[in-house]
């Protein structure tokens, strides 16, 4: 995880790193963009098959698959 200081100049890791292959462990899929969930100790990734999944920081689960039906 990370953080910025005050003044948002600094940012900083903070934490042990999370192992995510468990979870992108297929052959061909890469995260491709990641971004911060504002307000919240959660990250967005999004891979190469345009999947896009919540990932916290507290429970280090995603969040449950919210996709359309078909």
């Amino acid at each position: 995880m990370f953080v910025f200081d005050e003044s948002y100049k600094i940012l900083q890791a903070q934490g042990a790193a999370v192992n995510l292959a468990p979870w992108y462990n297929q052959e061909g899929i890469s995260i491709q963009h990641a971004a911060f969930v504002c307000g919240s100790e959660e990250v967005v990734l999004v891979d190469s098959s345009a999947e896009a999944r919540v990932f916290s920081f507290i429970t280090l689960q995603f969040r449950c698959d919210f996709s359309p039906l078909s």
